[in-house]
């Protein structure tokens, strides 16, 4: 009988998929467990808790390069907690600039979405060339300030 884990039941316990445990094990987020006589992975229950650590940290938002880091300095006897507060700033930061971009993007497109309305207002007709003028839709080739019945 073997003491600990094997990756199939590992991979139950903490909810992962086992090539996801491998690849944890490959870049040094997870310590190499020991192995049977046949070769088989055989985790403790801090390979578990790791695990776990590891699924909490990606859910502040953190790339497994910052939560290696996290690991790598605790194992030094570094407390990360710093280190953390840096990331998770950093990582509001960004939020806070996709989502403004987002915002911005959504603007924009509805902006768009109106100057494409009005060109083609009348919706029983198909659009003529005069509208749609461009290599491919003249309605996106042109700059939004453009009149698309200009020439």
């Amino acid at each position: 009988m073997t003491e600990g884990l094997l990756i199939g039941e590992l991979s139950r316990r903490v909810n992962l998929p086992a090539q996801t445990i491998r690849y944890y094990e490959r870049v040094g987020l997870l310590s190499p467990p020991k192995r049977t006589v046949s070769h088989y992975r055989i985790y403790s229950a801090a390979a578990a808790e790791r695990l776990d650590f590891i699924q909490k940290a990606k859910r502040f938002g953190l790339s497994l390069d910052q939560i290696k880091r996290l690991i790598d300095l605790r194992q030094d006897g570094v407390p990360p907690c710093a280190d953390l507060k840096a990331m998770v700033k950093q990582h509001l930061a960004e939020l806070d600039q996709h989502i403004q971009d987002m915002l911005n993007l959504r603007q924009e497109l509805a902006h768009r979405y109106e100057h494409i309305e009005a060109a083609l207002s009348n919706s029983s007709e198909l659009p003529d060339e005069i509208v749609c003028n461009g290599k491919i839709c003249g309605l996106i080739e042109q700059d939004i300030g453009d009149n698309p019945t200009s020439t």
